[in-house]
């Protein structure tokens, strides 16, 4: 009898016991097994620290409002691993998962291959039988040496870089960089979106080696945003090829709306290698129905309470969350509901919501199937953080999980802040039923 799609999903998460192990060889000699699906799709590649996700459903978006059949590979997931892969839009069917885990469990166990290669695979896989002509791609993690980069791009973008993963990519902006700018590759654009001196050197020296053309972002590409409200942005868009004079995005925020302008970018050259130019009206409309859950995402919760949804998980992106907020509620305090991941610099990420802060909810959230496994910080750890930057001005309280933490908050009439991470936020709409 087949696997149900939980069984299979519970083995693929299983595959966690085998690490995190950077490197090419054993995704290469899968895709080999599967007859190299990678090759029978145009690809987009995009790495960065920040913002990749958003420019990658956005370059999904354009390269689909021109007629052709794309899809897209992202992680980690708010709920469910099928969201990782989809097509034209539609997640990757239960029904294929669970079929190519039973065809190849065997080789995946005695290969010992991990989670991330293999549902890097599986996602390729499905792309050829599903009939993608293309496919954007987002790195999982650095670039170099992830299992994505076995691809051969008509485009690559790098969207920023700031300190992650250092226990894997290294300890610098420089060396993270260098990591990220791996997937540079020769005679193809590379579009670099972070221009600060330490990186940008790096990835110019990546880009050097590998033969790439290096197109600087803030070089070739002239963006606005031309005005914001709690349902999204307006826009302007100018690059070589294509101007868009004001467009809808309903994301907000400067930082997503340059996140979509760098997926406009990469979008443009992925469709110039198709031999297709991309067109005003067609990119407009693309951006107008841009859906891209847990960014900034408002819903109504328990008892009225109007809750933000944000998967914010680093410092730098903390910081635009708060940007966000100052912009949309001017002049109030939100309640924020933080779970993190343990290797995250909590510090500095709690120090940058302090300004618009008004209180804090620390909840338990089982981050068990975390990419890299790093384990979620103790609740109890990061109230103390936040009680003592606060000098204990600020109500700071720990919880049992998100159910509880939402029930702390309903009726609240401040805005109520959930974020940290991917986890937390998909442990929120579990709980509230909703479906990315």
């Amino acid at each position: 009898m087949p696997p149900s799609f939980q069984q299979a999903s519970d083995w693929l998460f299983g595959l966690q016991r085998f690490g995190v192990k950077l490197g090419l060889e054993k995704i290469s000699h899968l895709l080999a097994v599967l007859d190299d699906p990678h090759r029978s799709f145009v690809s987009c590649h995009i790495a960065g620290t920040n913002g990749k996700g958003t420019a990658a459903a956005a370059a999904d978006a354009v390269i689909r409002a021109h007629g052709v059949r794309c899809g897209l590979f992202t992680s980690p997931h708010l709920v469910t691993l099928r969201e990782r892969a989809r097509l034209d839009g539609a997640k990757v069917p239960e029904r294929f998962v669970t079929g190519w885990v039973r065809r190849h469990r065997d080789y995946v166990e005695q290969e010992r291959v991990t989670f991330f290669e293999v549902i890097t695979a599986l996602a390729f896989d499905w792309f050829k039988q599903a009939g993608a002509r293309a496919a954007v791609v987002e790195v999982g993690m650095g670039g170099r040496l992830d299992a994505t980069n076995v691809l051969a791009p008509a485009a690559c973008l790098i969207t920023s870089i700031s300190l992650e993963h250092t226990r894997f990519l290294g300890g610098t902006l420089a060396e993270i960089a260098a990591e990220k700018g791996g997937i540079a590759k020769a005679g193809v654009p590379l579009v670099c979106g972070e221009n600060r001196s330490e990186a940008l050197a790096a990835i110019r020296a990546q880009a050097r080696r590998a033969g790439a053309q290096l197109r600087l972002f803030d070089d070739e590409v002239r963006w606005q945003t031309l005005a914001m409200d709690a349902l999204g942005s307006r826009l302007s868009y100018q690059s070589p090829g294509l101007l868009l004079e004001d467009a809808r995005l309903p994301l907000i925020g400067d930082q997503s709306a340059r996140n979509c302008c760098l997926g406009i970018r990469v979008a443009e050259l992925t469709l110039e290698g198709m031999g297709i130019t991309a067109q005003p009206e067609k990119t407009v409309a693309a951006l107008a129905d841009l859906c891209w859950p847990g960014r900034f995402q408002r819903i109504t919760g328990p008892g009225g309470a109007e809750l933000v949804l944000e998967v914010a998980h680093n410092p730098a992106a903390a910081s635009s969350l708060r940007q966000n907020i100052e912009q949309i509620y001017p002049g109030r305090k939100a309640l924020f509901v933080v779970a993190l991941a343990g290797d995250k610099d909590y510090t500095y990420f709690l120090e940058h919501l302090l300004p618009v802060a008004g209180g804090f909810i620390f909840p338990a959230v089982d981050f068990g199937h975390g990419d890299t496994r790093s384990g979620a910080a103790a609740p109890e750890i990061l109230a103390a953080v936040a009680d003592e930057l606060s000098g204990g001005e600020l109500k700071v309280q720990v919880c049992a999980g998100i159910a509880a933490a939402l029930q702390l908050v309903r009726g609240e009439d401040r805005p109520v802040v959930i974020t940290g991470s991917f986890h937390t936020v998909g442990a929120a709409m579990n709980e509230l039923g909703i479906e990315p």
